[in-house]
């Protein structure tokens, strides 16, 4: 395939995407499909040409086989990758298209550039906003942006720390992580693997551990957090002393943490917790030998650290809950956990959005100090995570290229996982009162 077709193929699928998106959405197939068609264009251009089409490169090729009921599949790893960069940059310019024409329709429907004297509103159209916006504009652009396309181009990039030259290699440090050069990897579907399983995927364990940390964190953390302050909220004698001691464990760095956790859960009967067991009568528990009880560990212990910042959060929450609408809910019959459930729950819904997507970026961006004093990345690389992985490869193995690779790829993890937390949570969100 040429880079003419492929660029032509790229237009004329973002014109039928598009197309049926906005017939469906009621708003035009001639433009949704002339939306598509530039987006496609513009994306599969912006994507491939800083590659030099290297995905049409059979030298930087690299597979992956997918056995699917004893059906087996080989699948071009660094094809499908250059294909969801194009669709994803050509999503892009097509929100950014979209986005300006609604604009520039608003800007033309309400004259803005005409004198407006309403109450609220700029009279005319200048420039004054945008001067004031310009120090934090530039600001993002030149230490933001510019550094996360630097490190999109790094991970296109055989790059040693320590040595000076570079080669580019397409997208090869991102497809490895999928597969290898030296053996390929193979997954199991509803096969041999019962329903998934893969072979020679590390990369897919380090991940696996990250949404394993991210679901338990936010759920203990969270629930754990919600149930305490309700108890502190409570109007007892020395309230305000046990809400300061409860808060103190989130101003404790997460390497104190690690440390704390490991000698609470010691291996070979030398923990703390361990020494109580066997006091009691019971065996010494594998905490930090186990895979699975090490990830737990890491787990509580990055839930405990965080436990004093979601309280606080929840106990502002609930003062702020009015007592009419509880006092209300009990004249109707409601005990206090019908109350609890659809009083208090939809009322603090915004508290408890903001803490989820909190937990969610402390998951995935900040337990290297607990998982590197606690666990140190094991057993077997049961607790590494991306962020451990990242620093491992970069810092130890000392490869920026593929360092560089996996931090794009922890970015975008985490952005579709909030882009789901808004899509999902935010709609179930009750601001105010009605």
């Amino acid at each position: 395939m040429s880079a003419f077709l492929f660029t032509i193929l790229a237009s004329a699928l973002g014109a039928l995407v598009a197309g049926a998106i906005l017939k469906r959405r009621g708003r035009g197939l001639r433009g949704g499909m002339a939306l598509g068609a530039v987006a496609g264009l513009l994306g599969s251009l912006a994507a491939m040409i800083p590659l030099q089409y290297c995905v049409l490169d059979p030298e930087h090729h690299m597979f992956f086989k997918i056995n699917v009921l004893g059906g087996t599949v080989t699948v071009n790893a660094v094809v499908v990758l250059g294909v969801l960069l194009v669709i994803v940059v050509a999503w892009a310019f097509a929100l950014a298209i979209d986005r300006l024409r609604h604009h520039w329709g608003a800007v033309r429907g309400s004259a803005v550039w005409k004198a407006d004297t309403a109450p609220g509103t700029f009279i005319g159209y200048d420039l004054t906003p945008w001067i004031f916006l310009a120090p934090i504009v530039v600001g993002l652009a030149v230490f933001t942006y510019y550094p996360a396309a630097q490190n999109f181009f790094l991970g296109t990039q055989i790059a040693r720390r320590g040595v000076a030259k570079t080669a580019f290699n397409c997208l090869d440090n991102f497809a490895s992580l999928i597969t290898s050069r030296l053996q390929d990897a193979h997954y199991f579907i509803l096969s041999d693997g019962f329903i998934w399983h893969a072979e020679n995927a590390r990369y897919l364990a380090v991940f696996g551990n990250s949404l394993f940390f991210s679901v338990f964190i936010v759920i203990v953390a969270n629930v754990l957090g919600l149930s305490i302050a309700l108890l502190a909220s409570q109007k007892i004698r020395g309230a305000s002393i046990y809400r300061t001691l409860m808060i103190w464990p989130y101003a404790i760095s997460g390497v104190v943490v690690g440390i704390v956790f490991a000698i609470l859960l010691g291996g070979g009967g030398s923990g703390f917790l361990n020494q109580v067991l066997q006091l009691l009568g019971f065996e010494p528990l594998p905490f930090l030998s186990d895979p699975w009880w090490a990830r737990v560990a890491v787990g509580a212990a990055a839930a405990w650290n965080k436990l004093g910042f979601n309280m606080l959060i929840y106990i502002a929450a609930l003062q702020a809950v009015p007592m009419e609408l509880m006092e209300a809910a009990s004249i109707d019959g409601a005990n206090a956990w019908k109350r609890f459930l659809h009083v208090t729950i939809p009322m603090i819904s915004p508290y408890i959005f903001f803490v989820v997507f909190l937990n969610l970026n402390y998951s995935f961006f900040d337990l290297f100090a607990v998982i590197e004093n606690l666990t140190e990345g094991g057993p077997v690389n049961a607790t590494t995570n991306l962020v451990v992985d990242i620093i491992r490869v970069g810092v130890e193995a000392r490869d920026i290229g593929k360092a560089a690779a996996q931090s794009i790829v922890l970015f975008m993890v985490v952005i579709g996982l909030t882009y789901i937390q808004f899509r999902v949570m935010g709609r179930r969100v009750t601001y105010g009162a009605d």
